[in-house]
């Protein structure tokens, strides 16, 4: 806690680190620079089921790297913040370990810094859609209840029709399970932080499911599940909805090599100044073949 404090500037949430590390199964290397004194750099990460070009695999979402400030201003290689970096890479990720795949979101800085260091290297840049909204002619947008994720069997049905079109892709499993230990598990949900909504088509069959959240004043779509033909409709007229009910812009993250897919040329495209980066230290899957196949939005983030 005194780590993440000193290193974010912000409360350390334990609801969170429990969610994550305990019943997520989170992975993380502590430091501390004599075997009895208090810890002082920290490298974590969250498992991820993935499919990675059609096939089952496991990735980790790298995050919590943070150091006390006298140990963040050395950076070098004989330094305690990179060693904890590469102990775990070298533990956690790679062609031999657990996970297949490393991914996360760093800001400019941090990862100018892991590629100087040769920890990293860039697969992509997350981007930031600003969505127009439009209505779309005999679909239906429903607000769900608290509850339904849980009960309803349409978001695997969702799931299972959108999964096919990322085989030469990759992509983190959204299916019930984790669609449950995400938005229902997390302590976001009991915050009330995150809304549901289902579109239904004409014959009343589910087109979408969209996960959102209030986020810096408008509305941000987490996640959303359907066919990616119905998918820029299905986001115009959430769009619509949150105009017209909220009085709010709506927008969604996405990584770059995904936007010119969805062919979404009537909304406002802005840089997040987050590169996705894969694992460099460890041998694993080249980064030229990784470049702009990870299909990443907002609710890939275990902290939004």
């Amino acid at each position: 806690a005194a780590v993440f404090e000193a290193s974010f500037g912000l409360d350390f949430d334990p609801q969170l680190w429990r969610w994550k590390y305990e019943t997520g199964g989170g992975r993380c290397i502590a430091a501390s620079l004599t075997r009895e004194g208090p810890i002082v750099a920290h490298y974590g990460g969250a498992p991820r089921r993935i499919s990675y070009f059609g096939e089952p695999a496991m990735a980790i979402q790298v995050g919590d790297v943070m150091a006390m400030p006298e140990v963040r201003k050395h950076y070098g290689r004989n330094s305690l913040f990179f060693r904890t970096g590469a102990t775990f890479l070298e533990r956690e990720i790679g062609n031999t370990v657990s996970h297949l795949l490393g991914f996360g979101f760093p800001n400019a800085k941090a990862m100018r810094l892991a590629l100087r260091l040769g920890l990293y290297e860039k697969t992509d840049d997350f981007k930031e859609l600003v969505l127009s909204p439009r209505a779309i002619e005999g679909w239906q947008l429903e607000p769900l209840p608290a509850g339904w994720l849980q009960r309803s069997a349409e978001p695997q049905q969702l799931w299972e029709a959108m999964l096919p079109a990322f085989d030469g892709a990759i992509i983190g499993l959204r299916d019930r399970a984790y669609l449950d230990y995400r938005y229902c598990q997390h302590p976001g949900a009991e915050r009330g932080l995150y809304n549901s909504f289902l579109i239904r088509g004409v014959a009343g069959e589910p087109v979408a499911l969209l996960l959102a959240r209030e986020h810096g004043g408008s509305l941000l779509v987490l996640d959303c599940l359907a066919l990616l033909e119905n998918l820029p409709d299905a986001l115009r007229l959430f769009a619509h909805w949150a105009q017209r009910e909220r009085a709010m812009a709506s927008k969604f993250w996405l990584t770059k090599g995904w936007l010119d897919r969805l062919g979404m040329n009537d909304c406002v495209e802005q840089d997040l100044s987050i590169e996705i980066p894969c694992n460099a230290w460890n041998p694993g899957p080249d980064a030229k073949l990784l470049y702009g196949k990870w299909w990443l939005t907002a609710g890939d983030m275990d902290f939004m």
